[in-house]
């Protein structure tokens, strides 16, 4: 490569720049026996010295520099120093090695360094290291930036082609530049919206927000907002969900928990929103299903029964809801004045009531139970059964069975004398017992006296009236279970016979009349 040999003066970013020229003798190429034999034998190379108080690069036995500093030439008021290293000499014809050091003297970086082979004579450059770039015959490296006092070292190949004088002249330059950086930032808000899927109407319903700064830098005035549907309400009773969040820090993550109640049942859905100065974000809406346990109950009884005889009660609980009823119990009222025969399977008593405990029912589950009692009088009995569960109102429902008596009415009839002379009398008592549970009233008592008697007298329990042979007694009142009433008929004996006196009884409660007779034998 052969470059221009004219000396070209090159002005820079950095003012006006000087040049720096380096020359070596060439020999001719038939002498290099001769020349081989005069060269010396190479010394050691010495260490770069920086004995005049700048860097120095270290040379050769038979190695030379030459330096400038640049701009000024003077190194107090210079930015760069260069030093040019060349053999003192070189054959015709033959690749020699030289180098430029180049310095930054500043405690500065110094940037964009470029160095520049302007002109050369008799000297083709082959290599370099780094690589140089060509353009319009002249030769130049960018070196980048130099740190304070740091040296970069350009090594080249060449040789002359000529005896005489080999040469060439470089210049540097470089191009700093004062820069300011402003990080450039973009926050940016996401949201996610969780909530309690299925739950009881008396449940809390947990609304969870997650807002989150996904960007860079950070978000300021960040805040949550949401409208829960009609039926959902906090514990303040609104329904506006305003959660101020403050800042987020870019990647930064802050949660909130909102707790409400239903008022219903049904299917609720919302979304939420986030914002920010500058931002927005929503959340998908949520949903949440309430349901709810309806209880019910029902009871049957019969409605009257005879004392002395056990009746039952039959309940039944019922969900009649779409949710679980949790904890659900029945309790039936044990009615006063009866006593528990028996309950079905789970029935306690606890004080005046029987409880049964059925725990979990589900939607459209139900019961069924029951309570038999004994009476100990005749009365109204009433039995109420309550349901409760968690979750559900309670609920009631009675059943009154009417226990009644039964009357049984007992008729005696005996004579006193037996037998009886003619001539003489005897006397009938009529007595009436009433046996069963019920009282009766109305009693009447009709006598019919046989042919051989006739009638003296009537007295008793209620007023007594004779028409030929028949004596008729006024009906009586009411008649207690256990309590008893007598009339009495006298008669005299008219002629012998075995005789026979007839009472007919009525009452009330009877549906036929009662006949008793009474035999007595009449003699004379």
């Amino acid at each position: 490569m052969k470059l221009f040999t004219t000396r070209i003066a090159a002005g820079l970013m950095v003012g006006a720049l000087l040049t720096g020229c380096s020359t070596t003798n060439t020999v001719p190429e038939e002498n290099n026996e001769v020349a081989r034999e005069a060269t010396p034998a190479p010394k050691p190379a010495p260490k770069s010295s920086n004995a005049w108080g700048y860097y120095s690069p270290r040379l050769g036995a038979d190695e030379s520099a030459a330096r400038m500093a640049f701009p000024t030439g003077d190194p107090k008021t210079s930015a760069l120093l260069v030093h040019q290293v060349m053999p003192n000499q070189v054959r015709k014809g033959q690749d020699f090695d030289f180098s430029y050091h180049i310095t930054n003297l500043t405690n500065a970086d110094m940037q964009n360094v470029m160095v520049m082979m302007n002109s050369s004579s008799n000297l083709d450059v082959s290599a370099s290291s780094p690589s140089g770039a060509m353009s319009d015959g002249s030769m130049s490296w960018a070196m980048g930036d130099f740190g304070p006092g740091q040296t970069k070292v350009i090594t080249l190949t060449g040789a002359a082609g000529e005896v005489g004088i080999a040469s060439d002249c470089i210049t540097v330059s470089y191009n700093n530049f004062l820069c300011a950086t402003v990080n450039v930032v973009e926050p940016a808000l996401a949201l996610t919206k969780t909530a309690t899927a299925q739950a009881l109407k008396c449940d809390e319903i947990v609304l969870r927000y997650v807002v989150t700064n996904s960007g860079s830098g950070e978000a300021t005035n960040v805040s949550i907002k949401d409208n829960l549907p009609n039926g959902l309400a906090m514990s303040n009773g609104t329904r506006a969900v305003n959660i101020p969040v403050g800042t987020l820090a870019a990647g930064e993550s802050k949660a909130f928990e909102v707790r409400a109640m239903a008022s219903s049942t049904g299917t609720f859905e919302s979304p939420a929103m986030a914002a920010a100065d500058g931002l927005e974000a929503s959340a998908s809406k949520t949903t949440t299903v309430i349901t709810a346990p309806e209880m019910a109950v029902a009871v049957e009884c019969s409605e009257d029964q005879f004392l002395g005889r056990n009746f039952t009660y039959n309940y039944s609980l019922t969900n009649d809801g779409d949710g679980v009823a949790n904890s659900s119990t029945a309790s039936a009222s044990i009615p006063a004045g009866t006593s528990v025969v028996r309950t079905s399977a789970g029935g306690r008593v606890v004080g005046s009531n029987v409880v049964w405990d059925f725990g979990a029912m589900n939607a459209g589950a139900a019961k069924n139970f029951s309570m038999t009692v004994a009476a100990s009088n005749i009365g109204r009995y009433t039995s109420t059964v309550t349901g409760n569960a968690s979750c559900a109102d309670s609920v009631s429902e009675s059943c009154t069975t009417e226990v009644k008596g039964i009357p049984a009415i007992l008729l005696e009839v005996v004579d006193i004398t037996d037998p009886v002379e003619v001539g003489q009398e005897t006397t009938y008592v009529i007595t009436v017992t009433n046996q069963g549970t019920a009282a009766d009233t109305n009693i009447r008592i009709v006598g019919t006296l046989p042919a051989e008697q006739s009638f003296v007298s009537a007295s008793g329990a209620t007023t007594g009236s004779a028409a030929g042979k028949t004596v008729t007694f006024a009906p009586s009142g009411s008649l207690a279970p256990g309590a008893q009433i007598s009339w009495r008929i006298t008669v005299r004996a008219e002629s012998e016979a075995d005789s026979r006196f007839r009472v007919e009884m009525t009452s009330a409660r009877l549906g036929d009349p009662v006949i008793e007779t009474e035999a007595t034998n009449l003699y004379e």
